[in-house]
């Protein structure tokens, strides 16, 4: 909790005569409305509300009690929109039971509390993450213009503020941290700061190995002629059934293949993880063609797509899947499959910005603008609506409003946009805009 209020860009106060317990846990953030929320709590959460429910005393203590039987970590409570300050009759209800409260002003949105507190519990694996986000597409680079495993090693080392030694085997020298390449030596790190997770030292070790493995310039040049042929089938240029004949791949007579992309540069790794799968470098990407469905890919730590199981003679329109599939993988950062091809937001982020605009500008805009002027809460409600598949009482059960309070925003939404939530063709119209907004939105914090 004493970590939470320490958090400058948070800006969470705490109120003197509810200062104390701070040493208390945190399990998870919870975010409610209701005054009795004991049966969704498992015990340690910091639960958040604006206190939309908690207008009495007996609300205040209905709510305190429910928290301490639940064995709550203590209350976040945002000023605001329900109340201008935190209830006196709350305040001394937690005070009772021992109950940190945090107050939360106008401009400290519980998603910011909810991130952090994941960010807190799960810090190493969002550092090997965020590391990973940086390190793949250098390595990946060093890949390509056929740098050595020392320049590689130390454009690792420049990103991550280290540095790391390779030594053959038997001759290893002292290290803070080392792994295991094989067939090369010992990866060892040294630095200042904290040593870097098992996860991240493995990925640079597969990529030292892989550039030991590119000094085969043979090997090279076969992946390049893969790839150039695999692009002409894609391209309709070459027929599927030549491929047997011009390259020597036992898998062309499993009749059945699948297609995957991955990010250019990356044929030496494959070809060291799959020995058995056909590995082409084209310009702009790297392919894969195998004889079954790969499950294990995300050990690579790659974005990569993927497409359906084919057969030989439709290898084109695959690898045409499987370009697509990538697309998607690289700006969502994970493995995309054929199933995730089959849905509305792969359609829409496979179109440009621009197609979208006119669906965010003219349809959640104007609904976001009067969210912001007037504290209203149409472009939740209207989330809320979609997500629920135009059910007003499913709405209203997760909003913890009555259903002619749904009913009443939805008319208004009607209002504002001239569009009809109730209509099921302007409800698709409606999910394309929230996903522009969506998408815009994560384009605006990724800047």
């Amino acid at each position: 909790m004493r970590a939470v209020v320490d958090a400058l860009r948070l800006g969470l106060a705490v109120p003197d005569v509810a200062s104390g317990h701070l040493d208390r846990p945190i399990s998870w953030a919870h975010i409610t409305e209701m005054r009795d929320p004991s049966r969704y709590l498992r015990g340690g959460e910091l639960v958040c509300t604006v206190g939309l429910s908690l207008q009495t005393p007996q609300d205040c203590r209905t709510f305190a009690d429910a928290l301490a039987n639940a064995a709550a970590a203590g209350v976040c409570f945002g000023i605001g929109d329900g109340h201008d300050e935190v209830p006196a009759a709350l305040l001394d209800q937690c005070r009772r039971h021992g109950l940190p409260v945090l107050v939360a002003s106008p401009s400290v949105p519980f998603s910011d509390v909810s991130r952090f507190i994941a960010e807190y519990e799960l810090g190493s694996e969002i550092a090997v993450a965020r590391a990973t986000n940086a390190l793949v597409p250098e390595l990946l680079s060093a890949l390509r213009r056929h740098a050595s495993a020392r320049e590689l090693l130390d454009t690792a080392g420049q990103l991550l503020g280290c540095y790391f030694l390779l030594a053959p085997d038997g001759e290893a020298e002292p290290a803070t941290v080392s792994v295991d390449v094989p067939g090369v030596g010992s990866l060892g790190w040294m630095g200042g700061g904290d040593p870097p997770e098992p996860a991240l030292l493995d990925l640079i070790a597969r990529f030292v190995r892989a550039t030991q493995g590119e000094r085969d310039v043979e090997s090279a040049l076969a992946r390049e002629r893969v790839g150039q042929l695999l692009s002409l089938v894609e391209r309709r240029m070459l027929l599927p059934d030549a491929l047997g004949q011009l390259l020597d791949w036992p898998g062309f007579a499993a009749g059945e293949v699948t297609c995957s992309a991955w990010p250019a540069g990356a044929g030496a790794l494959l070809s060291m993880a799959f020995p058995e799968a056909l590995v082409g470098d084209a310009p702009d990407l790297c392919l894969m063609v195998t004889t079954q469905s790969l499950d294990v890919t995300d050990d690579l730590s790659l974005p990569s797509g993927h497409s359906a199981m084919v057969p030989l003679t439709e290898v084109g329109s695959a690898i045409g899947q499987a370009r697509i599939a990538l697309d998607l993988a690289q700006r969502r950062g994970r493995r995309v499959g054929p199933d995730q091809l089959s849905t509305l937001d792969s359609l829409l982020d496979q179109l440009p910005p621009a197609q979208l605009a006119p669906f965010r500008q003219q349809l959640i805009d104007p609904l976001a603008e009067m969210d912001r002027r007037r504290g209203t809460q149409h472009v939740r409600t209207l989330r809320a609506f979609l997500s629920a598949n135009g059910s007003l009482s499913d709405t209203a059960k997760d909003l913890y409003l009555h259903t002619n309070t749904v009913r009443h925003r939805l008319a208004r939404i009607l209002e504002l946009t001239g569009r009809d939530p109730l209509n099921r063709n302007d409800q698709s119209a409606f999910a394309i805009g929230l996903h522009a907004a969506d998408r815009d939105g994560r384009r605006a914090s990724a800047g």
